[in-house]
Formats: structure tokens, C-alpha cells, sequence
């Protein structure tokens, strides 16, 4: 995938977070809050994840690149775990259902997406 292809998906997870943290507010404004938190978790990981593999890097050195992919990986499950402890701790009143729920329909879109908009 290139870059325009990257920033498409990540445009689309950012809508979905949207209509996602719309429609469970229509529900319950917690549930919405609740929601926008847990794809705003998704995108951000993704995000940096993005970031961190699309850097410069010197072709020379493969080796470079896959431990660039572990890193990157594991910055990513510290951010979102972050943001959940914080939305756990801060966010009251919490609704995991929305949170999870949010986070798993955002975070499902990237493997589901990604071969259509790499073409």
C-alpha cells in the first residue's frame, strides 16, 4: 500500500469512527463518548503505526526495516492501551460495550480495506 492508499484508509476509519460514536449517541450520549474514544483509540495506533513504517529509511539494511515493524507494533498497542486506561479511569460514566465495540469495528476495517485500496 502507498501513501495515498494509507491516508484513504485512515480517512475511512476516521469516518467510521464518526458514524459509529453518531449512532451510539443516538442511543445514549455516554454511549457516544464512549464510542468516539474507542475508534479515536483505533485511528491514533494506526496512525502512529502508519508513521513509524512510512519514515525514511535506508533499503541497505532489511533487517532495519523488520525490527522498524516490531517497534512500531508494540508503540502502537502501548498508545491505544493508554487511551483506554485514561478513557477507564476518567470517563464516567463509561460504556465499555460502545468503547470496545467502537474500537473492534474501526480497528476490523483496516484488513477488510486495505487489498481494495491498495488498487
Amino acid at each position: 500500500m502507498d501513501r495515498r492508499g494509507l491516508r484513504r484508509l485512515l480517512l475511512i476509519q476516521l469516518i467510521a469512527t464518526v458514524v459509529v460514536a453518531t449512532l451510539a449517541w443516538a442511543i445514549q450520549t455516554q454511549a457516544g463518548m464512549s464510542a468516539l474514544v474507542g475508534g479515536l483509540a483505533s485511528l491514533a495506533g494506526n496512525l502512529l503505526f502508519a508513521i513509524w513504517i512510512f519514515a525514511p529509511y535506508k533499503a541497505q539494511r532489511p533487517g532495519s526495516l523488520v525490527s522498524r515493524f516490531y517497534l512500531a507494533e508494540i508503540a502502537k498497542l502501548v498508545v491505544i492501551g493508554l487511551i483506554f486506561a485514561t478513557a477507564i479511569i476518567w470517563l464516567k460514566p463509561l460504556n465499555v460495550v460502545a468503547l470496545f465495540g467502537s474500537f473492534f469495528v474501526v480497528q476490523v476495517l483496516s484488513p477488510l480495506l486495505a487489498h481494495s485500496l491498495a488498487e
